[in-house]
């Protein structure tokens, strides 16, 4: 049973993509924290700046929409 504190349930809009969520984010709270990794943070707007250098990198290189990517981390390279 989800105790009621911890209920974070929330309805997602279909047709819409998760980097529409994080730009909406973005003009809400900038520099409120998107990704926590030990010592490291990073703030929703440079998320967004990252993730839009990556996009740009990719559409150069002819990958669009329509093309699967593939992402590798390796955890111990970023703890």
């Amino acid at each position: 049973m989800i105790q009621p504190w911890n209920d974070t349930r929330r309805e997602f809009p279909l047709g819409r993509s998760p980097h529409e969520f994080i730009e909406e984010q973005v003009e809400r709270t900038p520099k409120a924290p998107a990704l926590i990794m030990g010592t490291k943070r990073l703030c929703y707007a440079e998320l967004n700046a990252r993730a839009n250098r990556l996009a740009h990198f990719l559409r150069e290189q002819g990958i669009g929409p329509e093309h699967l990517v593939g992402v590798y981390v390796d955890r111990k390279d970023h703890a």
